[in-house]
């Protein structure tokens, strides 16, 4: 009788699995947790608003094939953020696979490198829009297209049959035109595929170099042909309408620079290229642990070295392999990762973006980090040894992994700051006139767009008939429009917006710990004087009255914003400040009542306002007197609202201004 075999996992296997692993844990310890962010929400309007045939409008002005893309996803996922985090997730790991087959490919016999680069590659830490998932899906499939064209391409080269040539180089050329006609400025890439083919047909020797070079020019010449092709295509013949991507205005500042322009590619990218390389594994790193909190901390930390700890022990498993280190290779390895960083992000400067760790600007490094990965595989080996080397590594792999839970964390954060003001903007507005302009200023997070704001509040308020609600985000400019009341309009990606300034309406979270506040211009309640002046300056500017209060209330598309929370104070708060807008002061002494006996109270003193002015007016003078001690024991906040008072009554009668003022600001 024979022994049965021992179970043994073939190394190729146990590569993919340590590299899917890495992928989870480093990106989906977070995504039950995440929702959508930014431009998701002209794309979601656009196809509550205006079906597939409408997101497939919005990027005709520049880049017409990720409206199809996005129309296409639309049809097939389930429209929730779950959804969406799902297949970036899966979209990173295709694109991290397509890397690992590219190097075993072109280095069969250096699997611990290729394995190492591919880790690096998949956690690196300088692209952090992982969490955005709706918006960068277009790019995580541009880079997965970019690694499988390569790998298509290897493949066509090494191919012995006509059949075989021919058929990978169509694929290859096909995937090409599919990730330049996601993001154009990841051109430079079709540098890198030469030096691929140049790998592939090298002879060994500097005597050789013609001969390598003409063989590499010759099995190249279909991806030039599409290169140059595209190139032509983008340049003179499809106009960008957006400023942004429009080659005419680029060349144009261009002219006016003379000289100067070149330069200043040549530095920008220089410093890019520095940024991309060195910079993105501790400054991203710095920027969110410096002021966390200890249990973020801590599980980043753990997932660290749940990702750590298997590498570690691959490494070990095939240490034999690194008895002999060929120092040439790895020399190569480096020299590459140099010449990658700079033909991919020269194309992002000349188009006059660079990479920033802030504002999305770190997007364009995500193609880039195929250099990163092996510039810093070929450094580690080819100047470090023994246990240096491998400290270095795995710290660099642990550091990555807490940096992408902490952009996780962020963006966390971000999405229950963003579905908390929904939720309760539809508790305290039942409906919101048309022709509003709607300010929102959530905690922890900004908006950088009106589409942030006007986007889900015309989904929730007026699903299916266009933009009826205008929005914008508060600053100077802004500012100054409220000031003048002074209507305008504007275009995003073709889509009219009317920008009703002389219709403010402001939904601000005075506190962290404050719930949603509508202002009223008649009398401003916030917890007392605030460090932003703007707020302070536009505050009064606020119109109440563009909530209609006898419409019917509105409801949330469960399948985006999720159940309902809790009803805690927040909600009593709204449907309390609803009553007295109504002027339904009975039901909100029943809200009052029933919140208090929960023992549901706010920590934001200016809340018990509503409280204070309902029990004054109806004559509950013992439960008036309670709500305005709390008030004035913080003397900021009476202050602020004495003020507010005394420009006069802000409901009709019956409210009882005169009792409300007394109790509140009386000298007693």
């Amino acid at each position: 009788m024979s022994l049965p075999r021992k179970f043994s996992i073939s190394e190729p296997i146990l590569s993919i699995g340590l590299l899917a692993l890495t992928i989870i844990l480093t990106y989906g310890a977070l995504i039950p947790n995440l929702g959508f962010y930014r431009d998701d929400w002209y794309y979601l309007w656009a196809g509550q608003a205006q079906g597939l045939s409408g997101i497939i409008r919005l990027f005709q002005i520049d880049r017409p094939l990720i409206g199809w893309i996005y129309a296409l996803d639309y049809m097939l996922l389930p429209n929730t953020p779950l959804a969406w985090q799902l297949l970036g997730l899966f979209e990173r790991f295709i694109g991290v696979l397509g890397f690992f087959w590219l190097l075993r490919l072109l280095w069969p016999d250096r699997r611990v490198e290729s394995t190492i680069m591919s880790l690096l590659f998949a956690v690196y830490p300088g692209y952090l829009q992982q969490p955005n998932a709706t918006t960068f899906s277009n790019l995580l499939i541009a880079v997965a297209a970019v690694m499988f064209s390569f790998v298509f391409t290897v493949k066509a080269v090494q191919s012995k049959r006509m059949i075989g040539r021919v058929g990978f180089t169509v694929l290859s050329v096909l995937l090409a035109l599919l990730y330049l006609g996601i993001f154009e400025v990841m051109i430079g890439l079709e540098a890198v595929r030469f030096l691929i083919v140049w790998l592939q047909r090298r002879e060994p020797g500097w005597t050789a170099w013609r001969i390598s070079f003409k063989r590499t020019l010759l099995a190249a010449l279909p991806y030039l042909l599409m290169a140059f092709s595209f190139l032509f295509w983008r340049i003179f013949i499809f106009k960008s309408a957006r400023h942004a991507t429009n080659v005419d205005f680029l060349f144009s500042e261009y002219a006016a620079q003379q000289w100067r322009a070149p330069l200043t590619i040549f530095i920008e990218t220089f410093k890019d290229m520095i940024e991309t390389a060195i910079f993105a594994w501790v400054v991203p790193f710095y920027q969110f642990t410096v002021r966390d909190n200890y249990r973020d901390l801590g599980v980043g930390f753990l997932l660290g070295a749940l990702v750590v700890i298997p590498a570690y022990f691959y490494i070990r498993s095939l240490r034999h392999e690194m008895d002999i280190e060929p120092q040439t290779q790895h020399k190569e390895f480096l020299w590459m990762g140099v010449l990658i960083l700079f033909v991919t992000l020269l194309p992002v400067d000349a188009a006059g973006r660079n990479v920033m760790f802030s504002d999305q600007w770190d997007r364009y490094t995500l193609h880039a980090a195929i250099g990163v990965s092996f510039f810093v595989t070929g450094f580690l080996f080819y100047a470090l040894r023994g246990v240096t080397r491998w400290i270095l590594l795995l710290g660099l792999i642990g550091m990555s992994v807490v940096t992408q839970f902490h952009s996780a964390a962020y963006y966390r954060d971000f999405w229950k700051s963003t579905s908390n003001l929904w939720w309760q903007m539809s508790w305290r507005a039942p409906q919101i006139k048309p022709e509003t302009m709607l300010f929102a200023i959530v905690p922890g997070a900004s908006f950088a767009e009106g589409y942030e704001i006007y986007g889900p509040a015309n989904m929730i308020y007026y699903p299916g008939n266009g933009i009826q609600i205008g929005a914008d985000v508060l600053n100077a400019a802004t500012a100054t429009k409220i000031i003048r009341q002074d209507p305008k309009s504007h275009y995003d990606r073709g889509v009219l917006v009317e920008d009703h300034y002389e219709n403010p309406l402001f939904g601000i979270f005075p506190t962290p710990n404050s719930c949603l506040h509508l202002l009223d211009g008649k009398k401003v309640e916030l917890a007392g004087y605030v460090e932003d002046s703007l707020i302070a300056n536009v505050a009064d500017y606020s119109k109440i009255d563009r909530v209609d209060v006898s419409a019917r209330p509105a409801i949330l598309p469960a399948n985006i914003f999720g159940p309902e929370p809790p009803r805690g104070w927040c909600y009593y708060y709204q449907k309390i400040s609803l009553a007295r807008q109504q002027g339904n002061w009975q039901e909100a002494a029943k809200l009052a009542d029933e919140s208090l006996g929960k023992d549901l109270t706010p920590e934001d003193v200016s809340e018990w306002m509503p409280i204070l002015e309902t029990y004054a007016t109806l004559g509950k003078i013992k439960e008036a007197k309670r709500a305005a001690a709390i008030i004035r024991s913080d003397d900021n906040a009476r202050r602020f609202l004495c003020i507010q008072l005394q420009k006069g009554p802000a409901y009709p009668a019956p409210y009882d201004y005169d009792t409300v003022n007394a109790l509140l600001c009386g000298s007693n």
